[in-house]
């Protein structure tokens, strides 16, 4: 199969044509969601398109309905573009609750809308995160193949259509699902061959939480993870990258970064989800707010002056108070008189919060949520994607490419 990337103006009226070639797929997936076909059965034909959605990394931003400017905001944004028949989730779902993710894809998109949540590095951190994806990962629709021993739950085949989707928890140590640490394990490797040699359909995606090889956000350039994803263990994943170009894998969708981006590595298309949890973090400048207002409140009840409870405030957290200035272009100043004036402004002034906010938006360059359309058609592979404007704001279709 030959993979070529053809590039298409990031405007709805630059794909128009081909986004009415896709109306049949899209009926047959809301047909599945009204009962016209049962839903979570692969209703699509060999011959007809097949839609689904990607999007990564939510955590704690999917527990609060709330607030527009989280995961709620790109369900809305996947709802009014047509959210196909299924998504999946390349990892780091860990959220109090653990069924918060589910939740409000329930709310938004409706109870019946297939999700395939995939391991992230945070998920096995936390048991009750492990327990609920096991647990919910043993009953996901169209599973063909489940993983090798010690990871039954949490890495399997399905399928939909004439396509074939490999979900692979790269945390799988050989033994147990919960390692720590990103990788590829032979073990993992002998089931995946095994998996992909076995497979009939014409199109085949594997999704795992790391990339192959980090790549720079396709807005900002910002580079996270480098020499800490797969990369780590170079031999391993050079035998992955090996077997997915064998098996003519259409693309390896990934997270982790935090930062979307495409390429082609030696002929295999990388496609990182990056985040879709609206604003990438909660406001440093609160989180300070909060920092120096308990050390104040704590220092009046013991006696302690102000002077001095900023000082122990700093001394306890030093990396962090910086880390918040910097973000906040507040550095060359002293410390405390710093700390002070920056309390007093924001506890005073309205429109500060607004203020400090854009400096952290531009100081820590965060990048924008994002979410992919991935359209399977009988030619090629359209992959769209969608990001908001780093501040929470609408989403728009920013660049398709197509994989032939």
């Amino acid at each position: 199969m030959n993979h070529r990337a053809k590039l298409f103006a990031g405007s709805e009226t630059s794909t128009g044509s081909k986004r009415i070639s896709r109306i049949a797929g899209l009926i047959v997936a809301m047909l599945a969601l009204t009962g016209g076909a049962p839903c979570g059965e692969a209703a699509e034909g060999p011959d007809e398109e097949l839609i689904f959605i990607v999007a990564a990394d939510m955590r704690n931003f999917a527990a609060d309905g709330t607030w527009s400017k989280n995961f709620s905001g790109a369900c809305e944004a996947v709802k009014k573009v047509g959210a196909g028949s299924f998504m999946v989730s390349p990892g780091d779902l860990d959220v109090d609750p653990p069924s918060a993710v589910r939740d409000m894809i329930s709310t938004v998109l409706g109870e019946e809308y297939p999700w395939y949540p995939i391991l992230g590095n945070h998920d096995p951190e936390s048991p009750s995160t492990m327990k609920y994806l096991r647990a919910y990962s043993e009953g996901v629709p169209n599973v063909v193949n489940r993983g090798p021993k010690g990871c039954e739950a949490t890495t399997y085949s399905f399928e939909w259509g004439n396509a074939h989707f490999v979900v692979l928890n790269q945390y799988y140590d050989g033994v147990n699902d919960w390692g720590i640490e990103g990788d590829v394990v032979p073990e993992l490797l002998e089931w995946l061959e095994a998996d992909l040699a076995a497979n009939s359909k014409d199109r085949v995606f594997v999704l795992g939480h790391e990339p192959l090889i980090v790549m720079p956000d396709m807005d900002n350039g910002r580079i996270r993870h480098q020499g800490d994803s797969l990369d780590e263990h170079p031999e391993n994943m050079l035998q992955f990258l090996k077997l997915l170009k064998k098996y003519e894998v259409v693309a390896y969708i990934c997270g982790h970064t935090h930062n979307t981006s495409y390429a082609n590595i030696n002929g295999v298309w990388q496609l990182d989800a990056g985040h879709a949890r609206g604003l990438e973090e909660a406001s440093y400048a609160d989180q300070m707010y909060a920092a120096i207002s308990s050390a104040l409140e704590n220092g009046r009840a013991h006696g302690v002056g102000e002077a001095n409870s900023l000082k122990q405030l700093y001394r306890d957290d030093a990396y962090h108070i910086d880390r918040w200035f910097k973000y906040l272009g507040m550095t060359g100043q002293p410390v405390v008189q710093t700390m002070a004036q920056f309390y007093n402004e924001y506890g005073d002034d309205p429109d500060a919060r607004d203020r400090f906010y854009e400096k952290q938006i531009k100081g820590r360059g965060q990048t924008p949520s994002t979410f992919l359309r991935v359209v399977v058609g009988a030619a090629d592979v359209t992959v769209d994607f969608y990001r908001d404007d780093s501040h929470g704001g609408p989403y728009s279709l920013r660049e398709t490419i197509v994989l032939d």
